[in-house]
């Protein structure tokens, strides 16, 4: 089978890329051919054939640099040209999603369901998540107090601005900071 693996960052950096490469490296040891779709880094130490990968945004450099941050990281068309490369070119038949939040975005997701469609591609997604950020915009399904909170599972995220959960900031987790969207495959 032919894997492809994707999470923002394909450099060790924490446990979601400890994770993906280890599935790798698993995956390999059976026989699967995999590659990897994630960020441009030069750090990265895995990757795929056609070394198609989409532009790092750096969130420390402020406001000034990042002025596009709140559309892209809900919708990346450039996240879709470039996995839709990848497919292409792999023809996977799984892509395993693991932490694709604000760099790369659920668009991905769209382009692949669209690129199966295309090619009548019996290809598998796969999403791991490695946190609650789909369903809770301080990640932690805690509140303020670090108390356990469910407020969010009614679909309602105007609860962390009102709650202020994120770091005691309604700044940080304002609307369009919040960088999820419901895909329906």
């Amino acid at each position: 089978m032919r894997i492809l693996l994707v999470n923002k960052f394909i450099f060790p950096k924490g446990g979601a890329e400890t994770y993906t490469f280890d599935v790798g490296k698993m995956l390999e040891e059976h026989g699967h051919e995999v590659q990897y779709f994630g960020l441009e880094n030069e750090k990265n130490t895995v990757g795929n054939r056609i070394g198609s990968y989409v532009t790092n945004m750096d969130f420390s450099q402020g406001i000034k640099a990042n002025l596009n941050a709140p559309f892209r990281i809900i919708y990346s068309r450039e996240a879709r040209k470039k996995i839709r490369a990848v497919l292409d070119d792999f023809q996977p038949d799984v892509v395993h999603l693991n932490n694709i939040q604000y760099h790369l975005t659920p668009s991905i997701i769209l382009e692949t369901n669209k690129w199966r469609k295309e090619t009548r591609k019996e290809c598998k997604i796969v999403y791991t998540t490695h946190d609650y950020q789909l369903v809770c915009p301080s990640h932690g399904m805690f509140d303020v107090n670090m108390k356990p909170c469910e407020r969010c599972l009614d679909g309602h995220y105007i609860h962390c601005l009102q709650t202020k959960c994120l770091k005691n900031s309604r700044v940080k987790k304002s609307p369009w900071n919040v960088g999820w969207i419901y895909v329906e495959i």
